[in-house]
This record gives C-alpha cells, sequence and structure tokens, in this order.
C-alpha cells in the first residue's frame, strides 16, 4: 500500500514537473514568436537591394560593415545595385519577367498599378503586421494608403517633403549670372533663359525635358501642378482640382494639355528641346558634364548634380529654379519613393526586417545613408562633415529614395547653399492635401483597355506631348484612336473608383 501511494506522489511529482516545463516552454516560445522570426532559425540569407542613380566606390564596403553589425538580429549579407536613372525601369520590369532572384527595389508612385498588374511585388500586410512595428510607428497612415490597392499594401514608403516637386527645375546659376538674366520663377523668365542659351550656347542644350508642363504652375496658368494618371510615361486622365468635382477627364483633350501642347511645339521647335528628345537615356549624364543648360529636378537632386558637375565644369553652379512660390501648394500624392517587395524574392520576412531595421533609430539609418563613422563621415554637431584628405565632391553618397526619412535627414556642412535654402523652403512648407492625395489607380477591370490605350500614348501622345507632331489633323487622329481603343471605359470605370474612394475618406 505505501509503495503505490509513493508511486502515486512519484507520478504527480512528475506530471507537475512536465506540465510546469510545457507551460515555461510555451511561454518562451511566445515571447520569440512575438519578436520576429526565431534567431536560432535565421540562417545567413544574401539580401539584394536594386535602386537607381551612380555607386558610390564606398558602397560594398558599407554593406559589409552593415552586414557585421546586424549578424545577431538580421544575419544577412547585405548587396545594393545601382542601374542608371535612364535604363532603371526598363531593366527592373526586365529582371522581375525574366524570374531574376532579389528581395527590395525603389520603385515609383506612377509605377504602382503596372507593377501589381504584372505581378511585380508581393501584398506585406502579414509580414509588416509582424516584422514591420517600427515602420508602422514612423510612417504616416496617409502614406500607407498610397501604397494600398484593395486593402492590399504593396510598399513601405519613403517619408520626406512631396508637395511641389514637379514646380522646380535645375538651372545653370553661372550661366543665368553671367547673361544677367533674372531668377527663373515662372513662364516669361524660363524662355528669356532658354532663349539667351539658344542664341549664345550654341553647342548646349537649353533644357533636358520632355516637356515645358512646369508652366501650369505659374500664377497666371493653374497655379500648381497638373493632376494627371493612368499611365507610367504619361498620364492620360485629368482631374481639375480647383473644381472641387473630382471628375475624370480625357486629358489629350483639355485646355490644359493644349496650353502645353503649344508651349512645347514651341520648344522643340526653336532648339530648346534636344533632337533625340524620345529616346535619350543619358541626361544626367549630360547635364553634369557640362552639355545642357538645364533639366527637370527638384530639392533633393541638387547636392548630388552639384557635385558631379563640379568634377566636370569647376565653375558650374546649380540653382533650383521655383515657380509660384507664393501660390497654391497641394500635396497630390501622398508618396513619391517607396520600397517594393519583389516577388520573385525568397525570403520575403527578411526583407521586411532589413527595413524595419533601417526605421528603428538614427543610428541604423546613418549607417546606410552615411556609412562609416571616421572613415566616411564626421558629425559635427547635427550636421555631417566629410573626413580630411576625402574631397567632398567623392563623398559618399547612395540613392536614399527606397527608404529615405525626412526624420533621420542630416546636412552636409559642404552642401550648397541653394541646397539648404530649398530644404528651409519646404520644411516650412504647410500644404494643403488632396482627398486624391491616397488615391490608388486600379486596371484590374480595363486591362485590355489599358494595354491597348498605354501603347497609343507611348506611340503617339509622348510625340506629341513633346512638341514633335504639331499637326492639328495628326492630334485629332490621336483622339479618334484613343476612343477606339477604349479610354472611355476606362475613365468610367475610373470614375467609379475615385467616387467610391472620396466616399470611404
Amino acid at each position: 500500500m505505501k509503495l503505490k501511494i509513493i508511486a502515486c506522489k512519484f507520478l504527480i511529482i512528475i506530471l507537475i514537473i512536465v506540465s510546469f516545463s510545457s507551460l515555461m516552454s510555451c511561454g518562451e516560445s511566445d515571447k520569440v514568436q512575438s519578436q520576429g522570426v526565431k534567431q536560432q532559425e535565421l540562417e545567413r540569407y544574401p539580401l539584394s537591394v536594386y535602386v537607381a542613380g551612380e555607386k558610390p566606390a564606398q558602397q560594398d564596403e558599407v554593406c559589409k560593415v552593415i552586414s557585421e553589425k546586424t549578424r545577431d538580429t538580421l544575419n544577412i549579407d547585405l548587396t545594393i545595385n545601382y542601374i542608371p536613372w535612364g535604363d532603371y525601369i526598363d531593366q527592373m520590369r526586365l529582371k522581375s519577367i525574366s524570374g531574376e532572384e532579389y528581395d527590395i527595389c525603389l520603385n515609383f508612385a506612377s509605377q504602382l498599378a503596372s507593377s501589381i498588374a504584372r505581378k511585380q511585388c508581393i501584398p506585406l500586410n502579414g509580414l509588416i503586421d509582424q516584422y514591420g512595428e517600427d515602420l508602422k510607428k514612423q510612417i504616416p497612415p496617409d502614406l500607407w494608403d498610397s501604397v494600398t490597392v484593395n486593402g492590399q499594401i504593396y510598399g513601405v514608403p519613403s517619408v520626406y517633403a512631396r508637395a511641389g516637386m514637379g514646380r522646380s527645375i535645375l538651372i545653370r546659376k553661372d550661366l543665368r549670372e553671367k547673361y544677367n538674366l533674372p531668377k527663373v520663377e515662372n513662364q516669361s523668365t524660363l524662355e528669356n533663359y532658354l532663349e539667351t542659351i539658344s542664341k549664345n550656347e550654341k553647342d548646349m542644350i537649353p533644357i533636358l525635358a520632355d516637356s515645358l508642363g512646369i508652366i501650369a504652375n505659374d500664377k497666371d496658368f493653374l497655379g500648381h501642378e497638373v493632376y494627371i494618371f493612368g499611365n507610367d510615361a504619361l498620364g492620360y486622365m485629368y482631374i481639375d482640382i480647383d473644381s472641387g468635382k473630382y471628375k475624370v477627364e480625357n486629358y489629350f483633350k483639355t485646355s490644359v494639355f493644349k496650353r502645353i501642347w503649344k508651349e512645347n511645339i514651341k520648344a522643340y521647335e526653336k532648339g530648346w528641346f534636344e533632337k533625340d528628345i524620345l529616346s535619350d537615356t543619358s541626361r544626367d549624364y549630360k547635364f553634369v558634364t557640362g552639355q545642357a543648360a538645364a533639366m527637370a529636378g527638384d530639392l533633393y537632386n541638387i547636392v548630388e548634380r552639384q557635385n558631379q558637375l563640379s568634377k566636370n565644369v569647376p565653375e558650374g553652379r546649380i540653382e533650383l529654379a521655383i515657380f509660384n512660390k507664393e501660390g497654391k501648394w497641394i500635396n497630390l500624392t501622398p508618396v513619391n519613393n517607396y520600397a517594393m517587395l519583389s516577388s520573385n524574392g525568397k525570403h520575403p520576412e527578411r526583407a521586411i526586417m532589413f527595413l524595419n531595421w533601417l526605421r528603428q533609430s538614427q543610428e541604423n539609418y546613418d549607417m546606410l545613408m552615411l556609412g562609416i563613422e571616421g572613415k566616411t563621415y564626421n558629425l559635427v554637431g547635427e550636421e555631417v562633415q566629410v573626413p580630411d584628405g576625402i574631397n567632398p565632391v567623392d563623398r559618399y553618397n547612395p540613392t536614399p529614395w527606397f527608404t529615405m526619412h525626412f526624420p533621420y535627414l542630416r546636412t552636409w556642412t559642404s552642401d550648397p547653399e541653394e541646397y539648404k535654402n530649398a530644404l528651409d523652403f519646404w520644411k516650412e512648407l504647410k500644404p494643403e492635401t488632396s482627398p486624391l492625395a491616397s488615391f490608388a489607380f486600379s486596371c484590374d477591370n480595363v486591362k485590355a483597355e489599358s494595354l491597348a490605350v498605354q501603347r497609343l500614348v507611348e506611340e503617339t501622345g509622348r510625340p506629341l506631348n513633346t512638341g514633335i507632331i504639331s499637326s492639328e489633323a495628326e492630334y485629332q487622329k490621336f483622339l479618334e484612336e484613343l476612343d477606339k481603343a477604349g479610354i472611355e471605359k476606362i475613365i468610367e470605370d475610373t470614375q467609379k473608383q475615385i467616387d467610391k474612394h472620396l466616399r470611404n475618406k
């Protein structure tokens, strides 16, 4: 009897120990799981990122340092690959089609719908919920809205000033001052500058651009940017923001297009545009080597292009020509660029973990954007200084657009005053935000029509828009072809999307 009692007591003790161990084990497991992937399960992974731009000489070394410093948390071998701006979009499409394995790439708001349609990217809702705690804290809701289609998030937005980025261009300040010209800030001063360059600098392209659409920002025109969308290269749908009616129209039929078209015809015929305007993929190179007097650009292009220009044209100075500073400023899209996760990536959870790590702290962000302290940069208060012995034009300068974060942005002591002044202007700007800012166009219901219209826009719309086609008869024929291709069906479907979006807002 005693033996049975002892055996029972022993069995009870064993059961209690096993149960307690199980509870402890479950608790520890839950704790680990709540932090994401178990650290012991993180195998070394080669994380590949694609961005546009020119690769800094120090990029591989910086990636190696990041990989080593995050070995216990991310366990990645980071590689950041660069493709020239002019080739970037086409090359990334080809990589997706060919099935090339990469994880993250820079993408643009204008590319969102087509990237989803081509299945270049994956939805991120679950991944962000599990591995993106800091991303959710750091990125405002309206930015997430802009990369969300039918409830699915398709990118991790960058956070930086975005209002009116299309109402400025880069011009050669030294040339403007050489000919004693006023600052470029409206249509007349722009035309004066371009015509002066055309007459006096015979071997120079006055402006590298597809259009002088910037004139829409003139206070005597719209006074702000044109809201067009629907195509990667050139939008074909238009909404008159000022009317407040949010009616979708065929952009090519509007008086806005016609006025810009006439201006572009003049620019092309006067030689302000380059003759190979539609095929040129080397505009950055032409500008920074002194072959052009102006090009499309914004606040974020000044420093990089000034550094490159200084190498080739020591006396060359860049300034940002901003149209109608005192006019209306509107956030038409809450995000310009974002990080897209490739549908060909093997471990999307690791990609989100890396993007989350970048937003966790100033220190992490600096590690990617500034490099190695004491070697590629030194801190001087809140600014950054190039270390002794390094020419500022050769400093580490990576492409930031896939993950740029305004709260962490630092200026360099060597940055030109033109950049610092422009940055201060945008930091102090208080733009209004359009209800359409978070609208994301989807062509799911009109795929065939969308493809047909996009083909026409590429084949005829672009040469028309640039001023190469100037015939009224050809213009009318183009409008007829758009109708046959189904543009009205697209507009009807898009209007329903707009109406639904506004009701939900």
